[in-house]
C-alpha cells in the first residue's frame, strides 16, 4: 500500500492510459482494428437476427446467428482483455516491462478470472431473483411493481459492492502476480466509497466525450444521405472510444491498486486461488 492521494489516481489513470497506448503502438492498432471489425459484425448479425425474427426463419438458423454472437463477443473479450493486462502491467511493473513483455503473458488468466466473476455474479443474481420472486408470491405481494422495483436496485448495489471489493484481483492478475480472492476481498475492506468515487470519477469524461461524440454523429446522420459513409464513421469512433476507455479504466485501476494492494503483495510466488 502506498501513499496516494485521489488526485494522482485520476492524473495517472489518464496520463498512463495513453501512455500505455503509445508504449506498444502496433498493439493499439491491431486491437482498435479487431474491436473495429468486431463492432461492423456484430451490428451485421443483430440486423440479420431481427430480420430472421420478423420473417420466421428457421430455428437452425437462428442458433447460428446466436452462435455467431457469441463467438464475436467472445473475441471482444480476448481484444480488451489483452489491452487490459498490457495496461495493468505499463501502470504496476513500469513502461520498460511492459513494453518486453509478451502481449499474450497472463492474458488467459485475465479472461478465466473475468469468466470467473461474471458467471459467478450470473448465478448469484438469478438465484437471488428466483429466491425474491417466490417469497413475493408466497406473502402476495407477487404483483407489488414498487418491491420489485426496489429489490432490483438492492441486487444492482450489491452487485457493485462485491465488484468493488474484487476490482484488485484483476490488477493482481495483470502484474502477472498469483491470484488471491480473499486477500483481494481484504485488501479493500473499508476502502469501498474511495474506490467507487475515484472510478467514477475516472471514468466521467469518457462518457461525457462519447455523449457529445454520439450526439455529433447523430446530427450528421441527418444533415447527410451518404449513411454508408457515416456508419464506417461512427464505428470507427466507437472502436477508438472503447479504446481509450479501456486503457484508461484499466490504468485508474493499476493506480488503485498502488494504493491499495497489502496482503496481495505478500507471497506473490503463491499458487493460484490462494
Amino acid at each position: 500500500m502506498e501513499p496516494i492521494t485521489f488526485k494522482q489516481c485520476f492524473k495517472g489513470a489518464w496520463i498512463d492510459g495513453f501512455s500505455a497506448l503509445r508504449n506498444r503502438p502496433l498493439l493499439t492498432i491491431s486491437i482498435a482494428v479487431v474491436i473495429l471489425v468486431t463492432l461492423a459484425l456484430g451490428t451485421s448479425v443483430k440486423q440479420l437476427a431481427a430480420t430472421a425474427a420478423q420473417t420466421g426463419m428457421s430455428a437452425a438458423y437462428r442458433l447460428e446467428l446466436a452462435l455467431a454472437s457469441m463467438g464475436i463477443g467472445l473475441v471482444n473479450v480476448v481484444a480488451f482483455s489483452i489491452l487490459a493486462v498490457h495496461t495493468l502491467r505499463h501502470v504496476i511493473l513500469g513502461p520498460d516491462i511492459a513494453r518486453a513483455t509478451p502481449w499474450y503473458r497472463d492474458v488467459g488468466r485475465y479472461v478465466w478470472a473475468s469468466i470467473q466473476i461474471g458467471v459467478g455474479f450470473g448465478v448469484v443474481t438469478a438465484a437471488i431473483m428466483v429466491i425474491a420472486v417466490l417469497a413475493l408470491r408466497v406473502s402476495g405481494h407477487g404483483n407489488s411493481s414498487a418491491l420489485v422495483l426496489t429489490l432490483l436496485v438492492l441486487l444492482i448495489c450489491l452487485v457493485v459492492f462485491v465488484a468493488i471489493r474484487l476490482s484488485l484481483i484483476l490488477a493482481q492478475i495483470g502484474a502477472g502476480r498469483s491470484k488471491r480472492w480473499r486477500a483481494a476481498w481484504q485488501d479493500t475492506r473499508g476502502h469501498f466509497w474511495s474506490i467507487f468515487g475515484t472510478g467514477v470519477a475516472i471514468a466521467l469524461p469518457v462518457i461525457v466525450g462519447a455523449l457529445i461524440v454520439l450526439v455529433v454523429v447523430e446530427l450528421l446522420v441527418r444533415m447527410t444521405t451518404s449513411t454508408t459513409v457515416l456508419v464506417l464513421a461512427a464505428l470507427i469512433l466507437q472502436a477508438v472510444i472503447s479504446v481509450v476507455w479501456m486503457a484508461v479504466i484499466c490504468a485508474g485501476n493499476g493506480w488503485i491498486y498502488h494504493r491499495y494492494a497489502n496482503r496481495l503483495l505478500d507471497l506473490e510466488g503463491a499458487p493460484d486461488d490462494v
